[in-house]
This record gives C-alpha cells, structure tokens and sequence, in this order.
C-alpha cells in the first residue's frame, strides 16, 4: 500500500515539475548502464487465448511478467524492468526507458526576435 502511495505521489509530483535526479540513484543508474552495454532488453511475449499475455526476457533472466490486457503491456513490462533493478518506487519514470514501438514525444520552444 505503501509501495502504490510513494508511486503515485511521485508521478503526480513529476507531472508538476519536481525532479527526483533519478541518475544519483545507485539502482537508477545501475538499470541505465545495463541497458546500454546491453544495447537494450529483449523480451519474449505470449499472448494466450483467454486474451493474456506474458513475457519473460530472454538476455537477462528474472524478469518475467504478464497481465490481462495488452493495451498496458508496455507500462507493465517497464514496471518489472525497475523492480528487477530494485529502483525505489518514487524514482521511478517511465519516460526514461522507452520501447522499439513507443511514440517519441520532443519539443521545441520558438522565440520571437526583437
């Protein structure tokens, strides 16, 4: 219960602007170093006739998950990614690991000359 309240306080505080400097985390940092000598997470995904789905990882072992509906698939593996990597629920960010069919969103800011 604890767990779920740090989360969803953290992401409503990230919403409004705060930074958690996530990189100062040893976990954090740990995850993102992994995934880039790793070039990536590659994860297996069975989809079963009931209309779940599971998936496990197949170049780090212990990171298995699954649920109901595919439409949340994305945030529920990435959720199992910082949990195996043991980031503190309130450092976690799901816009700092992104998937091969995950949107990018950029911006840019235009200025208006004098």
């Amino acid at each position: 219960m604890l767990t779920k309240f740090l989360f969803n306080a953290s992401q409503l505080m990230r919403q409004m602007g705060f930074d958690f400097k996530e990189m100062q985390n040893p976990a954090f940092f740990a995850m993102q170093k992994k995934l880039h000598e790793l070039g990536g997470i590659n994860f297996k995904i069975e989809y079963h006739p009931d209309g779940s789905w599971s998936a496990e990882s197949i170049n780090i072992d212990g990171i298995i998950t699954g649920g109901d509906d595919i439409k949340e698939s994305g945030q529920i593996i990435k959720d199992a990614i910082f949990t195996y990597f043991e980031v503190p629920p309130y450092l976690v960010n799901f816009k700092s690991i992104t998937m091969n069919n995950e949107p990018v969103t950029m911006s840019q800011k235009v200025y208006a000359t004098k």
